[in-house]
Order: structure tokens, then C-alpha cells, then sequence
């Protein structure tokens, strides 16, 4: 597989998802799949960095066309019953201005999604959001 899931920590609440040339769609359902089982057996909520430094490049080569379309809507239903934060690293940015486009048009979709351009400021990011996770559970 194209995608390789590490945990981030030892405390196994952020899983690092590292993104290599020659994804596929199928190679990306099958991870949020098994995140999605992790995350329900377990019951909790897991953070994600998703590193798409080294394998950026689109299945089928282009984000504006039907099948893209369709696999962005089929990940989106995915997440829509709860999940945890997200930051991606190495989103270029022309891609990054669709995701923001996206999110304008339903907030819903990517609300707590975020970028960062390297893994240090994401690691900022992610444990931030998963530190306001775990206070808002134990309030």
C-alpha cells in the first residue's frame, strides 16, 4: 500500500498517515477505514497528520473531474458521523485553495481541518487540538 499509518505518539492518540507516489483511491479508503475501526473499537477520538510531501499527486491526475469529485463526497460521508482533528503537511497551494473553497461552502465538511507546511508546526497544531479534545471530555 501506497499510504503508511504509524502512531505519532506513545500515547497513541495521533496517527501519522505518510502519503507515497502511487496512492490510490482504494489505498486511501482502506486507511480512513481501518482509522474509523481503530477510532470505534477503542472509543475515542484520534488525531491525524497527514504528510502528502512525498506523494501530492492526484489518482487520475486531476482534482477537477467527475471521479475525483466522487471520491471527495464518499470521503466526506466518511467523516460526517464525528472525527477528530487533522492537519495535512505539504499541501501545495493551489490544492489548499480548494480545500478553503470547500470548507467556505460547507464549514461542516473540514471544520477541523488544518494545514501546515512542515512537521514541527503540525505537530504544534495537532497536539494543541487534541489537548482542547481532552479538556472538553473531562469537563
Amino acid at each position: 500500500m501506497a499510504i503508511d499509518l504509524y502512531w505519532d505518539d506513545d500515547a497513541q492518540t495521533v496517527i501519522l498517515a505518510e502519503f507515497q507516489p502511487g496512492w490510490t483511491w482504494d489505498d486511501l479508503h482502506r486507511v480512513l477505514e481501518a482509522i474509523k475501526r481503530m477510532s470505534a473499537d477503542r472509543e475515542r477520538v484520534f488525531g491525524a497528520i497527514i504528510d502528502v510531501r512525498k506523494g501530492l499527486q492526484i489518482p487520475g491526475g486531476s482534482i477537477f473531474n467527475q471521479e475525483t469529485l466522487s471520491q471527495f463526497k464518499r470521503i466526506t460521508r466518511l467523516g460526517s458521523d464525528g472525527k477528530g482533528p487533522a492537519v495535512i503537511v505539504g499541501m501545495n497551494g493551489v490544492l489548499q485553495r480548494v480545500m478553503d473553497a470547500i470548507k467556505m461552502v460547507d464549514s461542516h465538511v473540514m471544520q477541523d481541518v488544518y494545514f501546515a507546511p512542515d512537521m514541527a508546526q503540525a505537530r504544534d497544531v495537532i497536539y494543541a487540538r487534541m489537548q482542547n479534545y481532552a479538556t472538553q471530555i473531562n469537563v
